[in-house]
């Protein structure tokens, strides 16, 4: 999950060409954005939006039954309406993946036991000490330095906009189209944390040490890399950009010989780049916007035309 904010800035301000977690917290995903908001251009289209009570959405219910964030029937609803009862939000879908994620935890512990993987998954020498922990926070840099080249360069490349939709999307899909700081750090933290002990665990700590033990460390990087990035491939270059994040998580294994600095490492990023996702596609886009993402099915969709 390593999921991984994104950037709004092509949406609000120009049009760009059509080509990607999910969801994700973070997440390799290209999900983080540092470019801050045009304070003229975001209040000027909030303050149209909200004052124009003409201004009606249609919401139609998809016929796809795969379509999580389809509604359950046609619903037309005014902007203001939209961006005041957060029709987007449904804490039963927030539950559920965060639950999902977590179990990710569960299914570590349940591959270590089966595979005989030190301490529970955790590899051997795991230690949380004030040093590793202090390397997982650093090690956080260059992973948001690579974000933020890829939001300076999104403008020109159309399979980085559609890494950036599909997160918006997810972001949407977890936290609704209003901005809720309190619940966005507290779900951000969660998701962290079970991206962080999960994933490390279970690709890092039982795959990577497992194939390493039998065929060589770079065998067990590159292949539990390969594997950790087709679990993310919500779009061919989110897929890319999560082996990436997977190989660089692996090095910090072998480097550290401690998985707690992987697992620092992926957990704070995935948590920053979260709640900076939630922020920019709450505070960045227009109501109508936010729903054209909503709906959006991936790089193929016609609708992403609506969405930019």
């Amino acid at each position: 999950c390593v999921a991984h904010a994104s950037r709004v800035h092509s949406f609000t301000n120009h049009q760009v060409a059509p080509l990607s977690t999910t969801t994700s917290s973070f997440s390799f995903q290209k999900p983080f954005s540092f470019r801050s908001p045009s304070s003229s251009n975001s209040v000027g289209i909030r303050q149209e939006t909200l004052k124009s009570c003409a201004i009606t959405t249609t919401l139609l219910a998809s016929k796809d039954d795969d379509d999580d964030l389809s509604f359950d029937g046609p619903l037309t609803t005014t902007a203001t309406e939209l961006e005041e009862e957060d029709l987007f939000f449904d804490g039963r879908t927030t539950i559920a993946l965060v639950g999902g994620q977590s179990l990710l935890v569960l299914a570590a512990v349940i591959a270590a036991f089966f595979f005989h993987t030190p301490n529970y998954g955790f590899g051997p020498n795991i230690s949380f000490s004030p040093e590793a922990l202090l390397k997982g926070v650093v090690y956080t840099g260059p992973l948001f330095l690579l974000a933020y080249v890829l939001d300076y360069i999104e403008d020109d490349f159309p399979a980085l906009q559609d890494v950036s939709i599909a997160t918006q999307r997810s972001v949407i899909a977890l936290l609704g189209g209003t901005f809720k700081p309190v619940l966005a750090l507290i779900t951000s933290m969660v998701l962290g944390a079970a991206a962080g002990f999960g994933e490390e665990m279970l690709f890092r700590g039982v795959c990577q040490y497992e194939i390493a033990e039998q065929f060589g460390i770079p065998v067990a990087l590159a292949l539990s890399s390969i594997v950790f990035g087709a679990l993310h491939a919500v779009t061919p270059l989110y897929a890319i950009l999560a082996t990436v994040a997977s190989v660089y998580f692996g090095w910090l294994y072998i480097d550290a010989g401690n998985l707690a600095v992987p697992i620092v490492t992926h957990a704070l990023y995935d948590v920053g780049a979260l709640c900076w996702a939630h922020y920019t596609v709450t505070k960045l886009t227009s109501p109508e916007k936010r729903l054209a993402i909503a709906k959006w099915q991936g790089p193929n969709d016609e609708q992403k035309i609506d969405v930019l």
